[in-house]
């Protein structure tokens, strides 16, 4: 049997990471109390499809005749009913609700867009601040080499978490929007890995004959760093980045439980986690179904990660 192109963890991880990231970006269709199609006086309309786009939910033609088409999910994840406190799942909903009578399906899956966006920011910010310190750490030596070892270890005796929340109580960020802000921060905890990596591959390469003939054709620094060292030692920096992503995406679940995540009335998975906390010996969907989310995002990000390693490295393939 010939073998697969890609190993099968990232095979894996990739369609479950193309579920997520299509679950997460049309959540506002699949999550909402906008009817999909109904028909009014001049027709049908998609309020939900308009509110989508940012049109705003006007009914085409004014008020509605009759409802056609509901969403899947048709609730609002912010939308509080105490009739349905605390109601168990169901039919009418499928994970439950909250302490509100706010549907749990319609908060998880909303909460998915918050977990992504942080994740990849956090590790695009990680790659950007990263990159540049980890090569001139590897390429020049010396005092350059010294200055950003110590800086990494001194960012190595907080722990990240705690870092995180030192960096928040300073409230310099706190005119960005809670995503971009949490994004931030978590961006400017996490790039001590891609640097370390980075380093240590430059390093490595910095006395091989790859390097000695790019400077006999009379290439400069720059064009060095760029186009002969950096491709040949990024598999590792690639790998990292996908933990990070994993990483971030539990870092911002941990601040959300703590309070200090991205503020109400957007839904994140640990603000889920936080607010089943209270209800969670009567009530254990709340803490179950926001948690199989968590554990599932992580999980697909670590597959990509081992994934790309086996991809890059055919030796560590089994």
């Amino acid at each position: 049997m010939r073998e697969s192109a890609l190993p099968r963890g990232l095979a894996a991880g990739l369609w479950l990471m193309g579920g997520l990231v299509v679950a997460a970006v049309t959540a506002p269709l699949l999550a909402t109390d906008l009817p999909w199609i109904e028909r009014g006086p001049d027709g049908l309309g998609s309020p939900a499809l308009r509110g989508y786009l940012g049109l705003g939910p006007d009914r085409a033609g004014g008020v509605a005749e009759r409802v056609v088409l509901r969403a899947p999910i048709p609730y609002h994840p912010a939308r509080q009913d105490f009739d349905a406190h605390l109601e168990a799942p169901s039919g009418r909903h499928w994970l439950g609700t909250d302490g509100l009578g706010r549907d749990l399906a319609a908060r998880t899956l909303h909460g998915a867009r918050v977990s992504l966006v942080v994740g990849l920011l956090a590790a695009l910010l990680a790659l950007a601040v990263g990159l540049p310190l980890g090569a001139l750490a590897g390429y020049a030596g010396g005092w350059w080499d010294a200055a950003v070892s110590r800086l990494v270890e001194t960012m190595l005796c907080f722990p990240t978490l705690l870092l995180a929340l030192a960096i928040l109580a300073t409230g310099w960020q706190a005119w960005l929007p809670d995503v971009l802000r949490i994004g931030l921060v978590l961006g400017l905890t996490g790039w001590i890995p891609v640097t370390r990596y980075l380093r240590a591959e430059f390093l490595k390469l910095r006395g091989s004959d790859l390097l000695a003939a790019a400077r006999a054709t009379g290439a400069g620094h720059l064009r060095i760093v760029l186009r002969h060292l950096l491709p040949s030692a990024l598999a590792p920096v690639l790998v990292t980045a996908a933990f990070a992503v994993a990483g971030a995406i539990v870092l911002e679940a941990a601040l959300s439980f703590l309070g200090l995540g991205v503020a109400e009335p957007t839904a994140t998975w640990g603000r889920l986690l936080r607010e089943a906390r209270d209800h969670v010996d009567r009530a254990w969907w709340l803490a179950l179904f926001p948690g199989i989310a968590l554990f599932l995002t992580v999980l697909t990000c670590n597959l990509i990660g081992e994934g790309v390693r086996d991809l890059l490295d055919p030796r560590s393939r089994r």
